[in-house]
């Protein structure tokens, strides 16, 4: 995602597509030059922000898929990015990880934890493929009970309930940036003079 988002949402979505995948600026890419992943994009969660309002606003949201990627590695990420609304979220080093979970020992101490995975590296003929999948189911349903867990703590129950007015921020960027309320901000419902933020919550 980059500065240009909106201009990027603009011809993908009239192509006709069926989902677009935003990619923020914390993602990694294996193999890019430093320069790309170190200075050059925009952060996940302000790129979800500003697309699922650009697709709302112009009758897109229905019609096409919205897709996080960058830096979602709990189920919290996963959540928020819900909650900001979009449509599902894209793993890429946290499934690695979860993948080689109990066999990372064939590969350390000389080479990264996760290289066991990879298809040219030398300790790749010692990756089990079976024990991988079964440590990479066990990390998705336990995703999957503790976004229940967190959907419940809601008081919702289902994730398409989940919505923008769940977050609260304790940064003063992300509340300007995206309008969300500080942790400092009173939730009364009596207040006639609260900011918009505050008063389209369903108190």
């Amino acid at each position: 995602a980059g500065k240009y988002l909106e201009s990027d949402l603009y011809w993908i979505c009239s192509s006709g597509a069926d989902f677009i995948v935003i990619d923020g600026a914390e993602a990694a890419t294996k193999g890019s030059p430093p320069v790309l992943q170190d200075d050059f994009g925009i952060p996940t969660v302000f790129a979800i922000d500003r697309a699922a309002k650009w697709m709302e606003k112009h009758g897109f949201k229905e019609r096409v898929s919205l897709i996080a990627s960058g830096n979602i590695r709990t189920p919290g990420d996963a959540l928020k990015v819900k909650a900001l609304g979009a449509d599902a979220c894209q793993i890429g080093a946290i499934a690695l990880v979860a993948l080689s979970h109990n066999q990372i020992h064939k590969a350390l101490p000389f080479e990264p934890p996760i290289s066991l995975t990879w298809y040219d590296n030398k300790f790749s003929d010692q990756f089990d493929i079976e024990t991988g999948v079964q440590s990479m189911y066990n990390f998705f349903e336990s995703c999957k009970l503790e976004m229940a867990e967190g959907i419940r703590a809601l008081g919702k129950t289902a994730l398409s309930q989940v919505n923008r007015d769940d977050l609260v921020t304790t940064n003063e960027m992300y509340s300007r940036g995206m309008d969300l309320p500080m942790v400092y901000d009173a939730f009364d419902p009596l207040d006639k003079q609260a900011p918009p933020r505050l008063k389209r919550l369903k108190l």
